[in-house]
């Protein structure tokens, strides 16, 4: 938030902005078009293309076939604007999950570092406040596979940020001066290493990371 004095409010009581977005959830939970919607959607379609086929050798279409047009008209508009609403409803709600994900990630790395909770064994290895290079690579891995085996690099990055919801560490999600976040960059520097070792293609089209088949 921009505001001092609106950081300030919610820094009193945070559990406040807790409940606030409990409610913008439940705003946000439409219901996918049913599929009777997208049929009457086809038959318009349909009707529409026999009406100017009609019209084109000069046949005039059946009046009852024009009512038939008019009235799913009304129907293929409501079911196109109920179907934007919800696919705007679902990246919003994906968006969310993903920074949630992140403020979550910061939330337990803080309170391990205010409550000392944290792995004495761990200490002693280089990569304890953020993921290893050996991880990141089989997340890559990972995620191409559930992606089918090739995808844009933006895909794979929201694949892994999905499958690794929880698990960043305090680095990980610690930005460069241009805003990206420290694992996306070391994700793709791991990528340029597989592409060398042969584990991701190199002759891919140009934005794609696609594993090298066995």
């Amino acid at each position: 938030m921009k505001h001092s004095g609106e950081i300030e409010r919610y820094s009193s009581d945070p559990l406040k902005l807790i409940d606030i977005l409990d409610e913008v959830v439940k705003k946000y939970a439409l219901k996918k078009p049913s599929e009777v919607q997208a049929d009457r959607v086809v038959q318009f379609n349909e009707i529409s293309k026999t009406i100017d086929r009609l019209k084109e050798v000069g046949t005039k279409a059946p009046d009852e076939l024009r009512r038939l047009k008019i009235e799913l008209s009304h129907e293929a508009a409501e079911y196109e604007e109920s179907l934007f609403s919800y696919q705007a409803a679902v990246n919003i709600l994906k968006e969310m999950e993903m920074r949630l994900g992140n403020s979550l990630t910061m939330v337990r790395a803080t309170l391990s570092s205010m409550t000392g909770r944290t792995d004495t064994k761990a200490k002693t290895r280089r990569y304890v406040k953020r993921t290893s290079p050996t991880i990141l690579a089989k997340e890559v891995r990972k995620a191409l596979r559930e992606l089918g085996g090739a995808g844009k690099k933006a895909d794979v990055l929201q694949k892994m940020r999905l499958n690794m919801e929880g698990k960043f560490k305090a680095e990980d999600l610690e930005k460069d001066n241009r805003g990206n976040l420290n694992w996306e960059r070391w994700t793709v520097a791991e990528k340029v290493k597989m592409a060398k070792t042969g584990v991701i293609k190199t002759s891919s089209r140009f934005g794609i990371w696609e594993l090298r088949r066995k």
